[in-house]
């Protein structure tokens, strides 16, 4: 059992479904309409859904049918000031006040902190937005759930999921206050067992570009649990795909009944 809910399950492991994208990247591919992705995915009993405060607030019916918990974004991220495109520079900014994601009872917060920035000013904000976010959920059994991404210019796309750049920003999200750590796969158990077995709080992995391949996304979740990831955060790997919800019941499969791949996905 865990001290999180969103960890309290008899595995103890978690399939989060990240619905969040919206916020910072507008009307994404596969996610024009928010209504029938959130059905297709709620469909597949996740342990949460992550989505951005007013997408839970405009769709609270739904969630409070729904056996699925509640985890929101904290924050505003884009890869840049042109609504819907990656041409920088990017922004990030908190318009979500701190009362309004708890009056929301979700079952953690998630917000970003992203290295390889050029301007050491938005990295310092970042910082200490995230230790803003700490003080304020403390006490309220509310887990804060920190992303750690290289995301900036001054760090080469390659090394986004190096084993050692993983390690040394999770081993950061954590000394700012993480009681859950959101981090990429480093692409191999053996790269990241250490990742995992180093950090003093639970470790779950994240999605990032939709791969176009399902077999891939859930090899990566199959290697990431068994180097110790306590489940996943994932989206466009889950709701760009034709059947969100037969994904989403593979992750269950590897997650929480230790499955193969070979088990749970015979598509081509």
């Amino acid at each position: 059992m865990s001290d999180f809910a969103v960890l309290d399950t008899d595995s103890g492991n978690a399939v989060v479904a990240a619905l969040d994208h919206g916020i910072g990247m507008g009307a994404v591919d596969g996610f024009e309409d928010p209504e029938p992705v959130l059905t297709s995915v709620l469909d597949a009993e996740p342990d949460g859904v992550l989505v951005g405060p007013h997408f839970a607030r405009h769709y609270a019916d739904r969630f409070a049918s729904s056996s699925t918990d509640l985890l929101v974004t904290a924050d505003f991220v884009s890869f840049s000031t042109h609504p819907g495109e990656s041409v920088g520079p990017g922004v990030q900014t908190q318009p979500f006040g701190t009362d309004l994601l708890r009056e929301l009872d979700p079952v953690g917060v998630k917000s970003v902190l992203a290295f390889g920035r050029d301007d050491p000013e938005t990295f310092r904000r970042n910082v200490e937005y995230i230790g803003e976010l700490e003080r304020e959920l403390r006490g309220t059994g509310i887990p804060l759930i920190v992303e750690t991404v290289m995301w900036g210019d001054a760090i080469p796309s390659r090394f986004e999921t190096e084993a050692e750049y993983v390690a040394d920003s999770a081993r950061i999200g954590w000394e700012l206050g993480a009681d859950i750590l959101k981090v990429p796969y480093t692409g191999s158990v053996e790269s990241f067992e250490p990742v995992a077995s180093n950090a003093p709080v639970p470790t779950m992995v994240l999605g990032g570009p939709a791969s176009g391949s399902t077999r891939a996304i859930l090899d990566d979740v199959a290697g990431a649990v068994a180097g110790g990831a306590r489940g996943l955060i994932v989206g466009r790997s889950i709701w760009q795909t034709e059947d969100p919800t037969a994904v989403v019941e593979a992750m269950n499969g590897i997650v929480h009944e230790g499955k193969s791949v070979d088990a749970v996905w015979d598509q081509n």
